[in-house]
């Protein structure tokens, strides 16, 4: 594949928030002819950029957006940097383990600050029951939607902000929604 291809496709699906048609891919492209194009969406395919659907119309696929991974970095005292290909790394491959089950939700509210969760995130929840004692849920209770760790305490479980300032909740009624598998946020 010739280089920029997966540039100009991603700068398409930027400004449209779709992905183009083969048409349309002839025309970003350059290309000449409609069989151009379609090899082109082939070797997209193969590269993992792109998907078809079941009506056969082109969707990103998790190869979409990657980057590499250069190795590591001290947060603590500087180190000597030494940077080495590692591996290429597709963000929603390692923010979404399960991508059928996941769904974002921005937080609001300071109650996990000391989990290192702001307001203004965004979560990454999965739906699912398989959920353990101490992992970060979202809850449903009788006051709402709720972000907390899951707890037991007392032979309870109870729903703890990781932040002094909140107190726990013990719900009379509710359920467990998912359990977080990642956040992020942009500066």
């Amino acid at each position: 594949m010739k280089p920029g291809v997966t540039d100009k496709v991603r700068s398409f699906y930027r400004m449209h928030k779709r992905m183009p048609s083969i048409t349309e891919l002839m025309a970003v492209l350059g290309l000449a002819s409609r069989s151009s194009a379609f090899y082109v969406a082939e070797q997209l395919i193969k590269a993992g950029i792109v998907e078809k659907d079941k009506t056969g119309k082109l969707i990103p696929a998790a190869g979409l957006y990657s980057a590499p991974l250069l190795g590591h970095i001290r947060a603590g005292f500087a180190a000597p940097a030494e940077e080495e290909l590692t591996d290429t790394i597709t963000v929603g491959e390692y923010l979404l383990p399960h991508p059928d089950a996941s769904y974002l939700l921005t937080v609001e509210g300071d109650s996990m600050m000391d989990a290192g969760i702001q307001s203004g995130d965004l979560v990454v929840f999965e739906r699912t029951k398989d959920v353990q004692v101490n992992q970060i849920v979202v809850a449903l209770t009788e006051d709402g939607y709720t972000l907390k760790y899951l707890r037991r305490k007392a032979g309870r479980l109870c729903l703890e902000a990781a932040n002094d300032a909140y107190p726990d909740i013990y719900p009379r009624e509710g359920e467990i929604i998912g359990k977080v598998v990642s956040t992020f946020r942009t500066y």
